[in-house]
């Protein structure tokens, strides 16, 4: 008889909650909060009815919190999740408030809805991000805010308070990224003294990024039933399931506000994982946290070289978002944030299968901190949107060189030696370009004409390596058709420290899926283009026969053409 016992000892207690058809108006309870420095407090709360339709098949109970504490502001966020209790049961969590309230009205979600959370099959795949718009994005051909608007999270109720410590405030370009993700940043700070599982009513936090900076979406515990915790009343991003690290968090002080009260709170040690995101609320179990990805941002500047140590939660929808605003945020802290600037990108993107890719961008101007960061993120979304299967992202490395001034130059002109040119031949070009506030300056370079060129028509295009690599993905035609030639294709993006000259013949082609078949005969192309079993062939007008390059100190922008004509091999100069 003894281990039965014991057993029994060592189980957690049962939960006890009320279901919210029971409870009636004028019922008095308590709601029990983390306040300032840690302390949790009872607050005591009036029943004032059910809101059958505070969201589809959701129920809410409207309840009145009697503190002073309250008054003039309403709920606080962070309070979110914090347990009400009628008749020493547990009636729900504090879900929300209403903004300029006079009145400390609060919704309370249910617990018998907040105890069906699971954690289910994984989330549907976020929308993918084209290849072809990184491309177009790198070249200028596509608006940051559009590129933005790609990676966008849509979440219900509006923007989560999240708090944001270790990197500069989050203004400008990062307010519009957090923005993207369905975030909203307060300050905050990490390295809290206060570990272990948390209770029902205590302060906790679902990390997004940490290490030298923390973004950090902080609730509070409704429930805890062994190593199961319920939190939040409400979604964070609605994401399904999920999996981010849990840590316990610590209220520092409330900031009163008639618009948005909040609690300002420190992060402390991991505890667990968040395996659910859902309507009512979020699901956590204690145990070892996930890893996440990590995330190495190096700045050299003015001869000073930094670098930032992040790991970033494991989550397709957001990792593209959450590493453009670490880029953004690491840029900003070693100079300033806004004015003409100069930004040379490298970024390392590892996979779990231990294959890499490497891209290169370079932009100059006054959003060049903006585009770099940008297009760390959209690169980003490239790998992980992919709609072929694909391994996870593994880790990123982002190597940015940044000059507080718009170093780059515009090709303005270029001449060939001569616009008849024989096959096989070299071309001598003579390249114009034009740095800032500075004179022109003429770069010699050359190309060879290809031995079997045909007699007839011919383009020279002179361009930088970004408006070169948009214009060569459009004319080729290439539709990766697996995860491998997405990182092949992915690889020949060039940045705009490139200076390329190209030969462009009006020979025909085709291009299917994973393939293209530039230059070719008339009746090879003519057969191709009806498929063979392929789907979707595409005829091509026109075919890069020929290229060449020069790596400039500084971005390039421009591009122009120039038409040859290709002489019979017999013909004389």
């Amino acid at each position: 008889m003894v281990l039965p016992i014991l057993l029994a000892l060592a189980a957690p207690p049962l939960l006890q909650w009320m279901e919210p058809e029971s409870v009636q108006p004028g019922q008095r309870g308590v709601c029990v909060t983390e306040w300032r420095n840690g302390e949790r407090i009872e607050i005591p709360v009036e029943v004032l009815g059910l809101l059958d339709a505070a969201a589809p098949e959701r129920t809410a109970v409207l309840v009145r919190l009697a503190d002073q504490r309250l008054a003039g502001s309403g709920v606080v966020a962070g309070m979110s999740g914090s347990p009400v209790y009628v008749d020493g049961k547990l009636l729900g969590a504090v879900a929300f408030g209403f903004i300029f309230a006079r009145d400390p009205l609060a919704g309370v979600t249910p617990f018998a809805q907040m105890r069906a959370i699971a954690a289910g099959p994984d989330s549907a795949a976020p929308p993918a991000f084209p290849l072809a718009s990184l491309v177009a994005l790198a070249a200028r051909q596509v608006p940051i805010s559009e590129a933005l608007a790609a990676m966008a999270v849509t979440r219900p109720g509006g923007p989560l308070p999240v708090a944001v410590g270790g990197l500069p405030p989050a203004g400008g370009l990062a307010r519009e990224v957090l923005a993207a993700a369905g975030l909203e940043a307060l300050p905050a700070g990490g390295g809290a003294e206060v570990a272990g599982v948390p209770e029902a009513g205590d302060m906790i936090a679902a990390l997004l990024a940490w290490g030298d900076a923390v973004v950090a979406a902080g609730g509070t515990v409704t429930a805890r039933q062994g190593d199961t915790l319920w939190a939040f009343g409400h979604p964070l991003l609605s994401l399904g399931s999920v999996r981010l690290p849990a840590a316990r968090a610590r209220v520092v002080a409330v900031q009163d506000s008639y618009q948005v009260p909040f609690k300002l709170f420190s992060v402390g040690r991991p505890f667990g994982t968040f395996v659910a995101d859902r309507p009512a609320g979020v699901l956590a179990t204690a145990g070892d946290p996930p890893a996440g990805v990590p995330v190495r941002v190096a700045v050299a500047s003015g001869g000073d070289q930094r670098q930032w140590l992040f790991r970033m939660a494991e989550l397709p929808t957001l990792e593209p978002l959450l590493l453009a605003y670490l880029v953004q945020a690491s840029l900003t802290a070693r100079g300033a944030a806004i004015g003409e600037a100069s930004v040379h990108t490298e970024l390392e993107a590892t996979f779990a299968d231990g294959r890499q890719v490497t891209l290169a961008h370079a932009a100059r101007g006054a959003d060049a901190l903006a585009q770099a960061a940008v297009f760390a993120g959209a690169a980003c979304a490239v790998f992980v949107t992919s709609p072929f299967p694909h391994p996870p992202l593994a880790a990123v490395d982002v190597r940015l060189s940044r000059w507080e001034q718009p170093l780059g130059a515009t090709i303005v002109e270029a001449t060939p030696a001569r616009t008849t040119v024989s096959p096989g031949e070299t071309l001598p070009v003579t390249v114009r370009l034009q740095p800032y506030r500075a004179p022109a300056v003429l770069r010699s370079l050359s190309i060879q004409v290809p031995p079997d060129a045909l007699p007839g028509d011919l383009d020279l295009v002179v361009a930088d390596g970004a408006a070169f690599s948009d214009y060569r993905l459009k004319a080729e035609g290439v539709e990766p058709a697996d995860f491998a030639g997405l990182l092949a294709e992915a690889a020949r993006l060039e940045g705009s420290t490139a200076l390329v000259l190209a030969l462009e013949s009006r020979e025909r082609g085709v291009a299917y899926p994973g393939a293209s078949q530039p230059a070719l005969p008339p009746s090879w192309a003519a057969t191709l283009a009806t498929g063979l079993g392929r789907r979707s062939p595409q005829r091509l007008k026109t075919a890069i026969v020929a290229s060449a390059r020069w790596t400039a100190p500084y971005p390039l922008e421009g591009a122009l053409r120039i038409p040859l004509s290709v002489r019979r091999s017999l013909e004389q100069p």
